[in-house]
């Protein structure tokens, strides 16, 4: 065995170690999926990039006899009381937290109107257990066509095998870094075996610019956006994220969905992208016919 495969070794038996500390400290061991398991099925999860027009567009037939899941600010689309998704999907901290930008806050505002007067189907909103008893929650509760289910979203990593039975136990997931990574996760662990992905861009290094001050900007178009939405991005004790971190967190996404891919594996489960645009590598590419 080399330097380099022990120093590996090592890493992954740290990280799975320091994973178990994070579970006991971070997680909630009666958060479960019992009552949203399936035996198979498949899904499809709609996120939010730009190429997501084109993906409704050319497969709506498809979207239309599959589970949905949508995700973040979906329901501030005209889109969203035509999809009529059955699964819709938070993860960023800013959903909950008091403290956030006041351009968040405004947009927060506008999703629970919208989720509280536009939802008249039944629809399951997955949200991470930290933001029980928050504002966004207790509002949203009072749409009795909402059920509120609570997920785990410890980052958890090191050896796969172990990791594996620790996402099965719904105790963690890959770091979270962006919401297609949960929503990809909470698909597998309640039982859909073949999951298929629009709307996945992911083209984020193609939009950052750089002005003469050093300021970092990157362009957060979504597909219900009429024009660019170029801004810095913000840590949670909002300072502006400089290249290397912006470049550290996409390392973390793009790595999470291989972890996915192996999870998925493990469960005898696929998953699919069928966008029409996508740097995702780690997911077969597939075009609905």
């Amino acid at each position: 065995m080399n330097y380099q495969k022990i120093s590996e070794s090592f890493t992954l038996l740290f990280q799975t170690i320091f994973s178990f500390i994070k579970i006991v400290l971070l997680s909630n061991y009666f958060t479960r999926l019992k009552d949203k398991k399936l035996k198979d099925g498949e899904c499809v999860i709609l996120a939010n990039g730009p190429c997501l027009i084109k993906d409704l567009e050319i497969n709506n037939e498809f979207i239309s006899g599959h589970k949905k899941f949508c995700v973040n600010f979906f329901a501030l689309s005209e889109e969203y009381e035509k999809i009529k998704p059955d699964y819709y999907v938070l993860a960023a901290p800013e959903f909950w937290m008091e403290k956030t930008t006041e351009f968040f806050k405004s947009q927060r505002k506008k999703l629970i109107d919208n989720l509280l007067n536009k939802t008249n189907w039944q629809m399951s909103l997955l949200i991470p257990f930290k933001a029980k008893n928050s504002l966004l929650v207790n509002s949203i509760k009072k749409n009795n066509n909402i059920q509120i289910i609570y997920y785990n979203n410890t980052p958890i990593e090191g050896f796969q095998k172990i990791i594996n039975w620790l996402f099965k136990l719904n105790l963690g997931m890959p770091r979270p870094h962006n919401v297609l990574i949960p929503s990809i996760f909470l698909a597998l662990n309640i039982g859909f075996k073949k999951i298929y992905i629009f709307g996945a861009d992911h083209s984020w290094h193609e939009e950052i610019k750089i002005d003469e001050n050093n300021k970092v900007t990157v362009n957060h178009e979504h597909f219900y956006d009429k024009n660019e939405q170029r801004m810095p991005m913000y840590k949670l004790d909002g300072k502006e994220y400089y290249l290397h971190d912006i470049f550290r967190k996409l390392h973390f996404a793009f790595k999470g969905y291989f972890i996915l891919r192996d999870y998925a594996y493990f469960l005898n489960a696929k998953i699919y992208n069928a966008s029409s645009k996508s740097y995702i590598d780690a997911f077969e590419r597939i075009i609905i016919k």
